[in-house]
């Protein structure tokens, strides 16, 4: 019953987290076009686009890094020092590995929340980044929970899973 639970919460987020992946992936995309339409119309013609750099830097950048996080941990990009594991009897190194998720899955919340507040106070006050246009800052800091926490939860499901699978190793 649990493991089915567990099964059907997965699904949910890979879903979710493909679509952030998605999302992420038009960013850089609008970027990549971005960047060469304002250089091709800076050196061509003498006519910038003056808006690209804080629409990309402030925006694009930030929801392509952070709403890629969970489906590049989920699909193999992570990083793991097996050192002190290869050391380790088995049965030590699943609950090491169970301990570690936890915890980086807590960090991970940790950051959302803070990213979330600092999202809603920006919000609140209508900060904005003065300039030719005057960009929203809240709207510069919304990726930043959503991937954080997508982040948080693929952690902590894969964590509680009933069968750890390795660090790294693709679904």
């Amino acid at each position: 019953m649990l493991s089915i639970v567990h099964k059907r919460m997965d699904d949910v987020l890979v879903w979710t987290e493909n679509l952030a992946a998605i999302v992420a992936g038009c960013a850089a995309l609008i970027t990549m076009l971005l960047v060469t339409f304002d250089a091709l119309l800076r050196h061509l013609f003498a006519w910038p686009l003056t808006f690209q750099l804080h629409l990309t830097q402030y925006y694009l950048l930030v929801a392509l890094t952070m709403l890629g996080l969970s489906w590049g941990y989920r699909t193999g990009g992570a990083i793991q020092i097996r050192l002190l594991m290869d050391k380790l009897p088995q049965r030590c190194v699943a609950s090491l590995i169970r301990i570690g998720l936890l915890a980086s899955s807590l960090y991970m919340a940790a950051l959302a929340w803070h990213a979330a507040l600092v999202f809603h106070r920006a919000w609140t006050r209508d900060q904005v980044i003065m300039g030719v246009i005057d960009w929203p800052v809240a709207w510069s800091w919304i990726w930043v929970p959503i991937g954080c926490g997508l982040l948080a939860l693929r952690l902590l499901l894969d964590a509680t899973a009933p069968r750890l699978r390795p660090i790294g190793a693709s679904h």
